[in-house]
């Protein structure tokens, strides 16, 4: 098991996404403030939607790449490896959507709301009226 941590967090993959992720949660919760919509539990749904949905899959892949690197997987040719790459591209995607996101409710990016839109999975709460 501890082979397992020492590989995945030494793969620049993973260190790619954990950069991404701090980004996405420090940019997040920026965008949030200026907005007047932060809530604590938009973090724990960034922890359930991100972390849990697409991180942990992503973990779970790259466990059984180790594992068995070059079984090929029903199609000739296809073996883990290509298909935690392609779950890696998946996960860093949606990453870099949401990072786009918190750009776009920041005022730093005119991205349109099909490239940089909400999440879908995250509830969306009205702003604060001013002076309230």
């Amino acid at each position: 098991m501890q082979s397992f941590f020492h590989s995945f967090f030494e793969d620049a993959r993973v260190q790619t996404l954990l950069v991404l992720i701090a980004l996405d949660i420090g940019l997040g919760v920026i965008a949030a403030l200026k907005i007047g919509n932060f809530r604590l539990s938009f973090i724990g749904d960034f922890a359930r939607n991100d972390l849990l949905g697409k991180v942990a899959p992503f973990a779970l892949i790259y466990a059984g790449y180790l594992y068995a690197k070059n079984v090929d997987i029903v199609i000739p040719g296809v073996d883990l490896e290509v298909i935690m790459d392609g779950v890696w591209a998946l996960v860093l995607a949606a990453l870099v959507g949401s990072l786009l996101s918190s750009l776009k409710d920041l005022g730093l990016s005119q991205l349109p709301e099909a490239i940089a839109g909400p999440d879908p999975e995250t509830p969306v709460v009205p702003p604060a009226p001013p002076g309230a």
